[in-house]
């Protein structure tokens, strides 16, 4: 049996085990910083917009990707040429909407109702041919995965032609 302390080493011909893991860890490391730095990870807005019934062209400001706690951009732009109609409204799913601490709509709604999907907001528009709405909110800090939702303008009692959104939550 032999006493050598160099028994069980491993020879250095075979090459070193560790740096193939720290040259793999420093790789994904720098991975990780450039989809931060390039924007690929975090905070960012999207838009969708897209013609809705009755010659309405919808537009929506939102947030694509957030992070729990942190203020979002949400603003609807309804346009009509020849004039929107004296009230105007709009349903967006409901269940998206849970997401959210609300300060408040911007005009403000002059009714607002929800049933098992929708919540129906309706807003005085003045005849004018455009009109932006805003909603000051941010994610609820309790707010863990990511929400989709729907937005469309109301025709004879029902939503017609809604865009479709989805909100991506980052820890």
């Amino acid at each position: 049996m032999s006493q050598s302390t160099l028994d069980g080493v491993r020879p250095a011909s075979a090459g070193p085990r560790s740096l193939l893991w720290r040259r793999g860890g420093f790789g994904l490391l720098v991975l990780f910083v450039a989809a931060g730095v390039f924007g690929f990870l975090g905070d960012r807005e999207g838009v969708v917009e897209g013609p809705a019934a009755d010659g309405h062209h919808l537009r929506l400001e939102y947030a694509e990707s957030a992070r729990p706690g942190m203020d979002v951009p949400f603003e609807i732009t309804v346009t009509r040429p020849e004039g929107l109609d004296p009230e105007v409204t709009l349903a967006l799913t409901g269940e998206y909407l849970d997401m959210f601490e609300t300060q408040g709509w911007y005009p403000e709604a002059t009714e607002m109702t929800r049933d098992g999907e929708w919540v129906y907001l309706t807003f005085a528009t003045e005849g004018q041919p455009v009109m932006v709405i805003d909603f000051d909110a941010y994610i609820q800090p309790n707010a863990l995965r990511a929400r989709s939702g729907e937005l469309a303008v109301v025709v004879d009692g029902e939503p017609v032609d809604p865009l479709s959104f989805r909100t991506v939550l980052f820890p």
